[in-house]
């Protein structure tokens, strides 16, 4: 599933900001970022991202605190399509996309809209494989600024300056180099919320290595 896309879906019902605590470790000498990136993208499989004619995810999505139980379906088409459907029981149909041109959402409590500005920009990025395997032909300034930890595991946090002007916050494994856990500011149709996600369980789908289980953290609450 996207980095991003769950979020959208709780911006529906709560309007909150905060992320995970990051443990700050003694100082030492700090790899270049563009080495974890490397090393990143070939954890995963970029090569074959990068390749893949169309990716199909599919999952679920649960806001406990809310009582919220969801199932999403993610269909990314290259070079740069995107469409997203998250159905919730009792609400109805929560779909994203991006066509190559527009960015657009349909939800029960919103109703249809365009997307534009900052909205836009960031799901042209989701909807680009180049952004899920952290190309950087889409980052215009990559820089290693701690050796940290996320949730319980350390990690070596990365800022990305993107060329869209996004700033984003990945932490990568030592031992492994794939995400950790990853900070941003996402905007939505209820402003910008600062959300941070930890990645776990990776598991391997063909070609392809993904975290099964991602935990996003906003002011306290959480879904998984």
């Amino acid at each position: 599933m996207s980095r991003n896309h769950a979020l959208r879906f709780s911006a529906l019902f709560v309007l909150f900001a905060g992320s995970t605590a990051v443990a700050q470790q003694p100082s030492t000498a700090l790899p270049p970022a563009a080495t974890l990136v490397a090393k990143y993208s070939d954890a995963v499989g970029g090569a074959a991202m990068l390749k893949a004619p169309q990716i199909t995810s599919k999952g679920s999505l649960m806001m406990a605190a809310a009582g919220i139980n969801a199932t999403f379906e993610m269909v990314q088409i290259q070079p740069s399509k995107m469409r997203m459907v998250t159905t919730i029981p009792g609400v109805g149909e929560i779909l994203v996309g991006y066509d190559g041109t527009n960015a657009w959402s349909v939800d029960p409590m919103q109703g249809p809209r365009v997307l534009a500005g900052k909205e836009k920009t960031e799901i042209q990025e989701e909807a680009d494989p180049r952004a899920s395997v952290r190309s950087m032909e889409l980052i215009e300034k990559a820089e290693t600024v701690a050796d940290t930890t996320m949730g319980t595991e350390r990690c070596y946090l990365v800022k990305l300056n993107w060329k869209s002007g996004r700033e984003t916050f990945d932490c990568y494994s030592p031992a492994t180099g794939l995400l950790v856990g990853s900070k941003s500011v996402q905007s939505t149709a209820m402003g910008e919320i600062p959300v941070a996600t930890i990645y776990s369980d990776y598991k391997k789908f063909g070609d392809f290595m993904m975290p099964t289980k991602m935990v996003q953290s906003l002011m306290g609450q959480e879904q998984s």
